[in-house]
């Protein structure tokens, strides 16, 4: 049994810093408040797995994220975020990242070279272009992840669905 602390749409301006203290929680959703920041105790949830805090008014998030090792998946869209720390990298079990609806303008150097597990990076409405991307260390083995698992899913579409009609035939 996975443990879940939800606090959405309860207008938090604070996350208590006490959150650090709950070593067992495996998710945290704090979508949709008025939050600015996590506290730094946010790095003492070394088993926490998901992490939603999209909808909120963080600008920054502390260094101390990278301590959550555990993390497979992070909502941080619709903030107000301009960068996110290299400690991101340490995060090695990520496997979705959202961050889109922010402002920003690149991502950690180290993000897809050390995360290998990501498949899914959501970037729509941030200022980071595919040519940033390309940049980064790493981008080729991640662009690989990302296409074959779209391609897995749509091949279990297809073959799950029991007929397939692209409508080629039709007039």
């Amino acid at each position: 049994m996975s443990a879940c602390l939800t606090m959405e749409y309860l207008s938090l301006t604070v996350l208590p810093k006490e959150v650090g203290g709950l070593k067992s929680l495996k998710q945290l959703h704090v979508s949709n408040n008025k939050l600015n920041s996590l506290p730094v105790e946010i790095g003492l949830l070394t088993g926490l797995e998901v992490l939603r805090v999209n909808n909120n008014r963080i600008s920054a998030i502390d260094p101390s994220i990278g301590s959550c090792i555990s993390l497979v998946e992070v909502d941080l869209s619709a903030n107000l975020l301009i960068n996110l720390p290299e400690t991101f990298g340490n995060l090695r079990n990520l496997k979705a990242l959202h961050l889109g609806n922010n402002g920003l303008k690149t991502l950690p150097s180290v993000l897809f070279k050390s995360c290998t597990q990501l498949s899914i990076l959501d970037l729509h409405n941030t200022e980071i272009t595919m040519e940033v991307l390309r940049h980064l260390e790493g981008w080729e083995d991640f662009d690989r992840r990302r296409c074959s698992k779209h391609q897995k899913q749509l091949d279990f579409r297809v073959m799950g669905s029991g007929e397939f009609d692209e409508g080629a035939d039709k007039n």
